[in-house]
């Protein structure tokens, strides 16, 4: 291994330890020494860009500040460079997410007045139920899985307290209306509807976004009005943002972790915005499964192959595996093993022109320049 090859393993070690939100003592301790004595060869201007890539910048800025792992007994001087951003990132993060609490609520208020089928996805099901701060995690929408049909009364209704399906401005003063070419082209090849979205007020806090899912399984094939309706009639009561509302099963929402996040690290759509890797993604997944009993891996593994999801799924898990050691249950990631693994290798499955991957799964997270391997990757429209 050469000296260049060492350093990057090194950083990719940093970045990973650091982002971890259930660091322990004994962890922190390993990482202070190592900022003691790397302190000459940890590039942070390195780790701070990947870590904010990856929408981990939130939980460093957790690790670094309640372990305060910028001191070390035996130095007079600082081991991070930079403490300030960090601290900066995680309470930005937390102002961010209380406002984002408050809009949540408010929308899961107006979806339960209406007392049509839904289920609150990702989001604040994790930041609150199984995230250990509830400024860790970065937000970004508020999703939902919904039939068409009820998106569309739900969306009305979402008029009334300031949404509207379009894009924000680049003003960011109001909202513009997608363009008829752009509706009918999502509606015929995309899972999701186009977006509400409702300007905020806020430093911290752009816009609020909801995003509808109409199906959680697109890779399943046709029937997916039937398989959301399925979905639904299993979720179960949660409190969230502290209101009442509905979420997935544990079993769907594991399955929609892992087959959400192979969606975006395959399809040439999140390849060419430079989203289908985040370190984030995997971390829900680990965050999730880590949790599973016996018999949940059990109804986990039946669901994936009712569904006929095991690639995807089987993907999500070996990787997270990989990064997150001891985060997923073998016995799980066995029962949904594919007899064909190029799913670890490939991309463009969902859009039915697979193609190799050059470089190996861990060169191409961490690099900027993974786009330049998938030239046909290409975007959605988007206005």
């Amino acid at each position: 291994m050469t000296n260049e090859d060492t350093s990057h393993a090194l950083h990719v070690d940093t970045l990973i330890r650091l982002s971890n939100p259930w660091l322990t003592s004994e962890g922190a301790e390993f990482l202070r020494d190592r900022f003691r004595e790397h302190r000459g060869d940890l590039d942070w201007g390195w780790l701070l860009d990947q870590a904010a890539r990856h929408r981990t910048l939130p939980s460093v800025g957790y690790n670094a500040g309640r372990f305060r792992l910028h001191r070390h007994p035996e130095e007079a001087t600082h081991t991070i460079t930079h403490q300030w951003i960090l601290t900066a990132a995680y309470e930005g993060n937390r102002r961010r997410n209380e406002v984002m609490r408050t809009e949540t609520a408010a929308i899961l208020r107006t979806a339960e007045s209406l007392g049509l089928p839904y289920a609150l996805r990702k989001g604040f099901t994790l930041s609150e139920l199984l995230y250990p701060d509830p400024g860790v995690r970065r937000m970004h929408d508020v999703d939902l899985l919904m039939t068409r049909e009820d998106a569309a009364a739900l969306g009305a209704e979402l008029a009334g307290i300031g949404y509207t399906q379009g894009r924000l401005s680049v003003d960011g003063t109001e909202v513009e209306t997608f363009r008829r070419s752009t509706r009918y082209f999502w509606n015929l090849h995309v899972n999701n509807a186009l977006p509400y979205v409702k300007p905020v007020a806020d430093p911290q806090v752009e816009s609020i976004d909801v995003d509808f899912c109409h199906d959680l399984t697109p890779a399943a094939g046709p029937g997916g009005e039937e398989r959301t309706k399925a979905f639904l009639a299993r979720t179960v009561p949660i409190e969230v943002c502290g209101v009442k509302a509905r979420g997935l099963c544990v079993e769907d929402a594991v399955l929609d972790l892992c087959v959400h996040l192979h969606k975006e690290a395959d399809s040439r759509h999140y390849i060419a915005m430079g989203n289908d890797l985040m370190l984030s993604k995997f971390m829900d997944v680990a965050c999730a499964v880590s949790r599973t009993t016996p018999e949940e891996i059990t109804r986990i593994a039946h669901r994936v192959t009712e569904l006929g999801v095991q690639e995807a799924v089987f993907y999500t898990l070996h990787y997270t595996a990989e990064l997150f050691p001891g985060s997923v249950p073998a016995a799980l990631t066995k029962a949904v093993e594919p007899l064909d693994r190029s799913v670890l290798t490939e991309y463009g499955h969902l859009e039915g022109k697979p193609a190799a991957w050059v470089s190996d799964f861990h060169t191409r997270l961490f690099s900027t320049r993974r786009l330049s391997e998938a030239a046909d990757a290409r975007h959605l429209p988007m206005r």
